[in-house]
């Protein structure tokens, strides 16, 4: 799905990091062009897969001037255990207000649409693959997501996820930001 080409986040956000330090969205955007994942809260299952398959990606993106993060609205210390027990390099931040959600249109919460069955199927798939389920948070309704977002905070791709889990193949993210160059 493509953003509105209207769609921009301002570069003063305000961020922090899993340890409460304070960061601007600028102080992430340091490449031609960069993935956000929208995770729901940073111990969801499939949160935590997508996550670990673009952090895994993170090296190649770099070297296209294409970096990546994740934005979550809370579980700092979720954050943290991913960080520190399945090795994420990649910048994990808390935006607790949803603002970054609200610029990218990505506010509405999953309602109903948490029942979808593809999602108890999402995390039995996270399951065999070895990711275990962590404390649920307040923010189980967010919807998952993915933006590309270029250095003056403009939203040059994004897919917003429909039910738990609905994040695209990072292939097709990746062929996005190739058309992006």
């Amino acid at each position: 799905m493509t953003a509105e080409p209207t769609a921009v986040v301002p570069l003063d956000l305000p961020l922090s990091t899993s340890e409460g330090v304070p960061v601007a969205l600028a102080s992430v955007l340091g490449h031609r062009l960069t993935i956000v994942q929208l995770v729901r809260y940073f111990g969801c299952l499939p949160c935590q897969e997508w996550l670990v398959h673009l952090d895994r990606a993170a090296d190649e993106l770099g070297r296209q001037d294409v970096g990546a993060i994740a934005i979550g609205g809370s579980a700092d210390y979720q954050a943290r255990w991913l960080r520190e027990e399945k090795g994420v390099g990649l910048p994990l931040l808390l935006d607790p207000e949803h603002r970054f959600r609200g610029h990218v249109g990505a506010s509405d919460a999953l309602g109903w649409r948490l029942l979808d069955p593809r999602g108890a199927t999402a995390y039995a798939r996270s399951l065999t693959n070895g990711f275990r389920p962590q404390r649920i948070t307040r923010d189980t309704a967010r919807s998952p997501g993915v933006v590309v977002l270029d250095s003056t905070g403009t939203v040059r791709w994004r897919h917003i996820g429909t039910r738990i889990g609905h994040y695209p193949a990072l292939e097709e993210v990746r062929t996005a930001v190739g058309r992006l160059r």
